[in-house]
C-alpha cells in the first residue's frame, strides 16, 4: 500500500501578523473601515513575505492584549498613550493630527471660550488620553476633577455641544474635518478651537517579539511614501497629515 505523504508548504507561504485596532475615526469605524485598514491592504499589496490581520480590541484593553501577544503591533499609536512601561518598539512617526475643542457658535461666541476650561461642561471619549488632563483616561477622575464625561461617540459629543447639551467636546481633527465634510448643516453651528489640545505624533507600536521588528516597519512606510500610496490612502479618507 502506498504511503501518503504530507503535501509540502509552499515555499511563499506568509507569515500570520495580527495588528490591533479600536474603535477611533478616521483609523477605524464601527464598521471596520478606516485609515487602519487601509494601511494593512496597502502592506499585503507590496510585500509577500507577510499577511497583516486587523484584530479588533477596545482602548483599555488594548494594552495587556498586545503585551500578552494577541497581537503582535498596532498603527497609528504613541508611547505616551500608556505604553511607556510596555514591551514595545515604535516606529518614526508617519502621520500627524490633533485634539481639537468644538463650541456651539452663537453672539459674542469666540476663540476666548477655549482659553480656560474650568467651570464648563466636556465631552470626551472613552480610552482617550487628553493633554489638557494630563493624559489621565480614568473615566471617574475625568469627570471628578476636569469635569469631563467620556461616552463611545464622537459624533454623539459634538451634536450634544450643537444641540446645546454640553460647553464643549473634545475630537480629533481628522474626524471633525469629514464628519463636517458629510454635515455641512452643523459646520455654522461649531467654532472650532484653533490651537489643539494636543498634536498625534502617531507611530507604530511593534511587540517585542513580534515575526516583524520595527526596522521592517519604518522601511515599509518609506516605500509606501515614496511611491505615493500613503498619500492617496490619505486623500481617501479626507485627511491631511
Amino acid at each position: 500500500m502506498a504511503t501518503c505523504l504530507p503535501l509540502p508548504l509552499p515555499a511563499s507561504a506568509a507569515t500570520l501578523v495580527r495588528v490591533g485596532a479600536y474603535e477611533f475615526p478616521p483609523y477605524l469605524s464601527e464598521n471596520r473601515e478606516g485609515l487602519t485598514p487601509g494601511l494593512l491592504s496597502l502592506l499585503n499589496a507590496v510585500q509577500s513575505d507577510y499577511r497583516f490581520e486587523l484584530v479588533v480590541t477596545s482602548p483599555q484593553r488594548r494594552y495587556d492584549d498586545l503585551t500578552q501577544g494577541r497581537f503582535d503591533m498596532m498603527a497609528f499609536e504613541s508611547i505616551a498613550w500608556g505604553w511607556q512601561d510596555r514591551p514595545v518598539e515604535a516606529s518614526r512617526v508617519f502621520f500627524r493630527d490633533a485634539e481639537v475643542f468644538v463650541a456651539k457658535a452663537g453672539p459674542g461666541v469666540d476663540q476666548s471660550v477655549f482659553d480656560r476650561l474650568e467651570g464648563k461642561s466636556i465631552l470626551g471619549r472613552l480610552g482617550y488620553h487628553y493633554a489638557f488632563a494630563g493624559f489621565e483616561a480614568d473615566p471617574k477622575l475625568l469627570e471628578s476633577r476636569y469635569n469631563t464625561r467620556v461616552t463611545v461617540t464622537h459624533e454623539g459629543n459634538v451634536r450634544s455641544v450643537a444641540a446645546g447639551r454640553a460647553t464643549l467636546a473634545i475630537v480629533t481633527r481628522s474626524f471633525l474635518t469629514r464628519f463636517l465634510h458629510d454635515n455641512p448643516d452643523l459646520a455654522g453651528k461649531l467654532l472650532v478651537s484653533e490651537r489643539p489640545d494636543q498634536v498625534y505624533e502617531h507611530t507604530v507600536l511593534v511587540r517585542r517579539g513580534a515575526p516583524v521588528d520595527v526596522a521592517w516597519v519604518n522601511g515599509m512606510l518609506d516605500r509606501l511614501e515614496a511611491d505615493g500610496r500613503l498619500a492617496a490612502l490619505w486623500q481617501r479618507y479626507g485627511v491631511v497629515p
